[in-house]
């Protein structure tokens, strides 16, 4: 019987199937030919050093969410545990994983039996098989089994991308690969630093916040999170919190019933819902309502929310991904984002580097557009090195996206084969940034000095993109550079007049 699972287990484990599908099926394989119940894998938490329920057929989600809340909060026994190679038995009475028991369990005799997943010879196990034992006659085939099973999982979660920490022989060798991340061209040191927290973090359940300009790829690196997870094969949901309203917004994430306003005409899944056992990412966080922060904090905190117009409490398992380049101590202080959501959702953070700060990146990045490009059209266009060092010179305030549109123009205005960006199209010289924002009083009257000459020529310099957007601040706020909450932030600080100009 033992050699007939085995073969089932490795037939499993061996197919093309997502991960954890296939430790579903043989964790219930599992109870099928053995006297075991409650057989579940725990994940261990590279950033945290905590490990969490991960797959468990026999516990609802309700109870694994909760469990795993009492472990990120604090408040449950599992924390930093080391564990060597052998597995390690228990009577059920003395389980200190305190897991959920089944109820025909309680108050008999069974072994809870723990098996770390170690790979090769680390201190630290990737996870934890735990099952309860019910005949005792079978502890040591059950021992066995699980053996055979941590050992195979330790190789088919390397296999399958799983970070695994402290083995380092191959790091250097792809850190030289320009493609440093699934579609992150790039080979600079700090973006290599980054690339090496994304790895690093990809299995952890904590909240991560990446900050950086915008054009930067903020999601591109929040996917890169996703897809080196153990859940890659999940669902990654999106949404652009700035784009929608709060009515939208909340609808858009948590759904909304039939009815439950004008136009609902049938039960909808927010994006919540979408992403269960998956990853949502919620981009430019930062230009949030405060009524909305509100009710983001309380499924971070709860795990739980409802549909618009519902009243059925709804529990989901997500990964929360974050991004804004709102520098967020600045609204905070402003009163326009709640500290206590700050704090929730920066767990970790990822500063995402400007062009600028990783100009040896350009040349790459430049051939890598031309290249897509190319391959699309299946053209030819090349580049000078004359055009392609007046690129690499450029400051890129619009970051990766401002580049990739530029070449692309370069690209369809090609002459003869050959890369050709027009004047009209090369980047004007950028207005100095100012390092600092005096206050000014409200009719502007300033004293003659450095710093005012500095806050005079930011006035004028939101003016002039008032007008050239026609007085549309989300114009405007791409023009300087700025989010449309920055910009309004200062329009009321400096007490200008906007007036929207029609044609």
């Amino acid at each position: 019987m033992s050699l007939d699972l085995f073969n089932q287990i490795s037939k499993v484990l061996n197919s093309n199937s997502d991960l954890i599908r296939s430790v579903n099926v043989v964790l219930m394989l599992l109870q099928d030919y053995l006297a075991v119940r409650n057989p579940c894998l725990l994940i261990r938490d590279n950033v945290i050093n905590k490990f969490f329920i991960d797959i468990a057929p026999e516990i609802d989600e309700l109870d694994k969410n909760r469990w795993n809340q009492r472990i990120a909060s604090g408040l449950g026994v599992l924390q930093g545990l080391k564990l060597q190679h052998e597995s390690l038995l228990y009577p059920g009475d003395q389980d200190f994983l305190d897991l959920p028991m089944p109820e025909d369990l309680v108050g008999k005799p069974v072994v809870h039996l723990i098996q770390p997943v170690i790979y090769r010879q680390q201190n630290l196990p990737l996870g934890l098989l735990s099952a309860y034992i019910t005949e005792f006659d079978q502890v040591n085939l059950v021992q066995k089994t699980f053996k055979f099973l941590s050992d195979f999982l330790a190789l088919s979660m390397v296999a399958k991308g799983f970070p695994v920490p402290e083995i380092t022989d191959a790091e250097p060798e792809r850190e030289k690969i320009p493609t440093i991340l699934e579609g992150i061209v790039g080979q600079s040191d700090s973006l290599k630093e980054v690339a090496m927290i994304v790895k690093k973090v990809a299995a952890s359940k904590a909240t991560v916040l990446i900050r950086g300009e915008s054009g930067t790829g903020k999601e591109l690196f929040a996917q890169a999170i996703h897809n080196y997870s153990l859940h890659k094969k999940a669902p990654f949901v999106g949404v652009n919190c700035a784009a929608l309203s709060d009515s939208l917004l909340e609808s858009e994430l948590f759904g909304h019933e039939k009815g439950a306003f004008t136009g609902a005409t049938q039960t909808r899944k927010g994006r919540f819902e979408l992403a269960d056992g998956g990853t949502l990412f919620l981009d430019e966080i930062g230009d949030t309502s405060l009524g909305f922060q509100a009710k983001i904090l309380r499924v971070l905190q709860e795990g739980q929310f409802e549909r618009l117009g519902g009243t059925k409490t709804l529990h989901v398992d997500v990964r929360i991904l974050c991004a804004t380049n709102v520098d967020l101590e600045a609204v905070i202080a402003e009163g326009t984002f709640r500290e206590d959501l700050y704090y929730r959702l920066n767990v970790i953070t990822l500063d995402i580097p400007p062009l600028r700060e990783r100009r040896d990146d350009v040349q790459l990045l430049v051939q890598f557009f031309l290249d897509r490009f190319n391959r699309r059209d299946g053209t030819h266009v090349r580049i000078r090195e004359e055009d392609m060092l007046y690129l690499c010179g450029l400051d890129w305030p619009g970051n990766v996206r401002e580049l990739e549109n530029l070449v692309q123009s370069g690209f369809l205005m090609e002459k003869n084969g050959w890369f050709n960006l027009p004047s009209s199209k090369r980047p004007k010289a950028p207005r100095p940034r100012a390092p600092a924002f005096a206050p000014l009083s409200a009719n502007h009257a300033v004293v003659e000095g450095p710093r005012n000459g500095v806050v005079k020529e930011e006035i004028v310099a939101i003016e002039d993109a008032l007008r050239a957007a026609r007085g549309v601040q989300v114009k405007a706020a791409k023009t300087l550079g700025i989010s449309l909450r920055q910009l309004r932030y200062r329009i009321q600080k400096y007490n200008l007049t906007v007036r929207k100009i029609h044609l």
